[in-house]
């Protein structure tokens, strides 16, 4: 017997579903034909509005329950647009982290030379069982370069071309001049604090290994050059008129002898020296003519035609090595109290001398 009512709960328990689902479609059905017995007599009610009493006091609820409910889904839609629509404008104004993308063509530049250097000093087949070494290192190389780059190329040199240096110290200050000055030269703390060590170890190598070198080409070069062969003969010219120059003033300072031997010693000092300086200069003359009918003329004002840039070159290299290594000591050492001293005085001006001036 329990087993016969256990059974004739089961069935009943799988019999439920299928009547209401007949329950359900029966009352669809009578809703429908409700709806167009209605539309046929041109009273049209999609909301069924004009049933029975208890039909429109259930449907009502109804329909003010799915009232509000659409309210409330318009409501969260439109602060969800809303929201949405500041984040997008917050976005065009700041650019997110995940779309920056920084420009950094110089230091591309130098990454791409390091490694042609690398295979040029190595060889492309033997290179290969270090070449994510070679290549790690010249990627930070490159990172440490792009950050001083691009904060020049994209923010710094845009930022003062387009607003100029008025928010550095004005007279009145605002919160958007003490918020650009401070964080200006903070970040400019932290940037320039790294970068410009990896910018004077650049520097110092690139003179050691190219400057030098071109300034000993160039002196060599030089010296072989037109003008040093001139600069040489003029030296010997007065060397000699030096020498004269001495022995006439030995003669004019000594008070022990007449005014006739001076005169006459003072004669003797300059024939001597004129006779030494005529043949001096004849043997110069002969020394030119030679160079020019070998061509050694030419060659020494290829020389000196080369050895200009050369100078210069290795010149400027060790000027921007010295002023690199100046400006690389300042920001590791005294732009960090340059920085607080800024922003303590900009603080100052915005929130106790507001008005000071």
């Amino acid at each position: 017997m329990r087993v016969a009512s256990a059974t004739a709960r089961c069935d009943a328990s799988r019999a439920r579903p299928r009547v209401r689902a007949e329950r359900a479609r029966a009352t669809a059905g009578a809703r429908t034909r409700a709806i167009d017995a209605r539309a046929r007599d041109g009273a049209f009610d999609p909301l069924e509005l004009f049933e029975d009493d208890g039909a429109r006091v259930n449907d009502a609820r109804g329909v003010a329950s799915r009232g509000s409910v659409a309210v409330m889904s318009g409501a969260v839609w439109a602060s969800t647009v809303g929201v949405a629509d500041v984040a997008r404008a917050q976005g065009a104004a700041i650019d997110p982290w995940t779309t920056f993308s920084p420009v950094c063509p110089a230091s591309d530049g130098v990454f791409r030379v390091g490694q042609r250097a690398a295979i040029a000093l190595a060889g492309d087949e033997n290179i290969e069982n270090y070449r994510p070494l070679i290549n790690d290192v010249l990627i930070r190389v490159r990172t440490e370069l792009c950050v001083l780059e691009s904060f020049l190329r994209e923010t710094a040199v845009p930022f003062v071309q387009e607003k100029g240096v008025g928010w550095v110290l004005p007279a009145r200050e605002t919160s958007e001049t003490y918020l650009a000055g401070v964080v200006f030269m903070i970040g400019a703390n932290f940037i320039l604090l790294g970068s410009t060590k990896v910018v004077a170890i650049m520097a110092i190598y690139h003179d050691l290994s190219l400057g030098l070198a071109t300034r000993l080409m160039g002196s060599a070069l030089g010296a072989l050059g037109p003008q040093n062969e001139r600069e040489k003969r003029e030296k010997e010219l007065n060397k000699v008129m030096d020498a004269q120059m001495n022995e006439l003033r030995k003669v004019m300072t000594n008070m022990n002898i007449s005014e006739e031997d001076r005169s006459t010693k003072t004669q003797e000092i300059n024939a001597s020296y004129a006779s030494k300086l005529t043949m001096l200069r004849s043997q110069q003359v002969d020394s030119a003519k030679r160079d020019d009918d070998v061509g050694l003329s030419k060659a020494r004002k290829l020389a000196g035609a080369v050895a200009v840039p050369l100078k210069v070159y290795g010149t400027v290299s060790s000027k921007g090595r010295q002023v690199l290594e100046v400006f690389d000591t300042f920001c590791s050492r005294y732009f960090v109290a340059f920085t607080v001293t800024y922003v303590i005085i900009k603080t100052l001006h915005y929130t106790v001398f507001k008005e000071f001036p």
